[in-house]
């Protein structure tokens, strides 16, 4: 029984040392811009405030693997959909990308996202109040694909990455909400 137990950790460090031979961070910023929103609570809602708006973004990502690996993505937004609404989230993806120092990948995967701004059904019905309050739904699953090309070890273990993302999530208020993410940033390779 300790010679299994000792085998099987044995083989779990081996396959984590050598996924950390071949780590990878990268230091983003970015935008994304939320599709509609559909909200039925009120239907004197100008649709146009329903849709979101361009917003920035800024987060780190780790990713371990040379050719097929993992990515932990985490971000924060200071402005998601529209003015007064934050949002947090973290993504774990499936990596696919070809070795080498010009890199083009595919990722997708699941995540968790919290946004949060209005927290209460706005009592003046204020157009904007509603928005917010209609974007800052709380918390929920997310779905995301995406790829983007990263050039390694441009300036020693320094180079840069761009990423381009489609998130679905799909139990936002009344419908689903589907929003796209461009960021750029420095990639560290180790």
């Amino acid at each position: 029984m300790k010679i299994s137990t000792i085998l099987l950790c044995s083989i779990c460090f081996l396959l984590a040392a050598s996924s950390l031979q071949a780590g990878e961070m990268v230091l983003y910023g970015g935008s994304q811009k939320p599709g509609s929103l559909s909200f039925g609570a009120l239907s004197e809602v100008p649709s146009d405030l329903l849709q979101g708006n361009w917003g920035g973004t800024f987060g780190a990502k780790f990713s371990a693997g040379k050719v097929i690996g993992l990515e932990q993505n985490i971000s924060f937004s200071p402005q998601f959909a529209v003015s007064g609404v934050y949002a947090f989230q973290t993504d774990t993806n499936l990596l696919l990308q070809v070795p080498g120092r010009f890199v083009p990948y595919a990722t997708a995967g699941i995540g968790y996202i919290v946004t949060w701004g209005q927290e209460y059904f706005p009592e003046d019905l204020d157009p904007a109040k509603i928005a917010a309050y209609a974007f800052s739904f709380g918390s929920a699953f997310t779905l995301n694909y995406g790829g983007g090309i990263k050039v390694r070890r441009v300036l020693g273990p320094m180079g840069f990455n761009f990423d381009a993302r489609g998130y679905t999530i799909p139990s936002a208020r009344d419908n689903s909400l589907s929003f796209i993410q461009l960021t750029f940033g420095p990639v560290f390779t180790w």
